[in-house]
């Protein structure tokens, strides 16, 4: 029994002593500039999806196109873009300038593949909250998100984009990126708005307060006219350029 109970010890320690190492390790990385964050060795704490495919799964039919736009948390950074199905581009939806950290996957050669912000002075946040528009800077960083991502659909190019979840900012990103495509296609009704929302369910962390979120968001953009009319006005993207996106992310 002694032998056993010493045995058992000399586990306990030596589990200790490599979580110690290991967050050690973890702790040392997040701090740089260019973070390897260790957590993406586990693949579903990622939070990555392809949109087209996850909303196809949602509606149990094909209607979008997949291998174009992309979702997830940031646990990618450091590791191979394969786990991340080789993107062409990478938009960060989290940068900070309090905790900055510039994310990226590594390419088979070795070269780095970092997310672009244009945001450097504040850090995005509540996308879905209108007033938020009303500032300048945030107003115009989302611009060119949102120009970016369309130009990137029309060009075929693929994209990913993360915050740090995965979730709220990603999820609202993805949302409104969704409900463009259709407004344009004129299928924005009930069943696509409910496969968007299974879409943000999808995500794990997600607070049972928030379930529903998206849902109500969408009906309620759709209740003062579409987030088209309201990237349209707010981004000046003409409504040719939107249907040209939508007929590639459509079928």
């Amino acid at each position: 029994m002694f032998r056993k109970n010493k045995i058992i010890i000399l586990v306990v320690v030596l589990l200790g002593c490599i979580f110690v190492g290991v967050y050690s390790i973890y702790k040392w990385d997040k701090s740089k500039y260019e973070p390897k964050l260790w957590i993406g060795m586990f693949d579903y704490r990622l939070n990555f999806r392809d949109v087209g495919q996850s909303l196809n799964q949602c509606l149990n039919k094909e209607v979008f196109n997949t291998g174009l736009m992309y979702r997830s948390n940031k646990y990618f950074s450091g590791w191979s873009c394969d786990k991340i199905q080789n993107p062409q581009k990478i938009y960060s939806l989290n940068f900070s300038p309090w905790d900055p950290h510039s994310y990226y996957c590594e390419k088979p050669d070795g070269t780095r593949m970092y997310g672009y912000h244009p945001n450097t002075t504040f850090e995005i946040s509540d996308i879905e909250k209108l007033e938020n528009w009303k500032r300048p800077e945030f107003k115009q960083s989302m611009c060119v998100f949102f120009k970016n991502t369309i130009q990137d659909l029309i060009e075929k190019n693929s994209f990913l984009f993360h915050c740090d979840v995965g979730r709220d900012r990603t999820g609202t990103f993805a949302a409104m990126m969704s409900l463009i495509m259709l407004e344009q296609k004129k299928l924005s009704n009930a069943e696509m708005i409910n496969a968007i929302e299974c879409d943000y369910e999808k995500t794990s962390a997600l607070e049972k307060h928030k379930i529903g979120r998206m849902k109500n968001f969408m009906e309620e953009m759709q209740s003062h006219g579409g987030i088209s009319k309201f990237i349209e006005g707010e981004c000046h993207i003409p409504f040719e350029t939107l249907s040209l996106a939508a007929s590639q992310f459509i079928k």
